[in-house]
């Protein structure tokens, strides 16, 4: 839909481009047939100053549009969000909490409802992110991620310690993301890839909210919207 809407730049940049080469094109052929003698309508050297001053003119107009063509399409690719799950937590007891996760599809569609009871004061999701390089997102390429875990999460360190952890695998472990978390600092995958690596977001519960988790060119963000 947003990217609908940049056509009409996208059409201006290459007329203008085009009517950039028209008279360059014409300036050329006239000096081919004077070199070869052959014989053509004489004109005057206003028509060549007016003809170059057009091409510079749409060059400079041609140019422009693709920039700015460019510089909006790397804004909605840097600050692109895509909806990947709708979280409600409640407390069923001091430290014990359900949630309830769904995951959203690629193309929008809602998946079944899971359901998952944690200890702790704060609920946690996340997984496994691959984050490109800013010349590659710039080209449409998106966030690779693995919502792979959801568990409980406690404030302090000492309770967490002396608490015995709630953790749930969405997805089992993979060696291909492990292979990536070693080797993503090392050339060519490098000059792509800006980073492989787990990534949580957490929150308490509420029962007035549902919770949206989305993937970012950063990698995991979380919104509330209150009931």
């Amino acid at each position: 839909m947003v990217e609908a809407r940049l056509w009409p730049l996208t059409a201006l940049g290459v007329i203008a481009l085009l009517l950039a080469v028209w008279p360059l094109w014409w300036m050329v052929k006239r000096a081919g047939r004077s070199m070869g003698n052959r014989p053509q309508l004489p004109v005057g050297g206003g028509r060549y100053v007016l003809a170059l001053v057009t091409s510079i003119i749409a060059f400079a107009v041609g140019f422009a549009t693709l920039s700015l063509l460019v510089m909006l399409q790397s804004w909605q690719a840097f600050t692109k969000k895509t909806h990947v799950a709708e979280i409600q937590a409640i407390e069923l007891a001091p430290h014990k909490l359900r949630v309830y996760l769904v995951p959203i599809e690629a193309d929008g569609a809602r998946g079944s409802t899971e359901i998952y009871d944690v200890d702790g004061n704060q609920w946690q999701v996340g997984g496994d992110v691959l984050r490109f390089r800013p010349i590659v997102t710039a080209l449409g390429v998106d966030t690779v991620f693995r919502l792979t875990r959801v568990e409980g999460r406690w404030d302090a360190a000492a309770d967490a310690n002396s608490h015995k952890g709630t953790a749930y695998d969405r997805a089992p472990p993979s060696a291909t993301w492990s292979s990536l978390y070693r080797g993503t600092d090392h050339a060519p995958l490098k000059w792509l890839i800006a980073g492989a690596h787990g990534q949580y977001v957490s929150q308490l519960p509420d029962r007035r909210a549902v919770f949206d988790v989305y993937v970012t060119p950063n990698g995991y963000v979380l919104d509330k919207r209150t009931l």
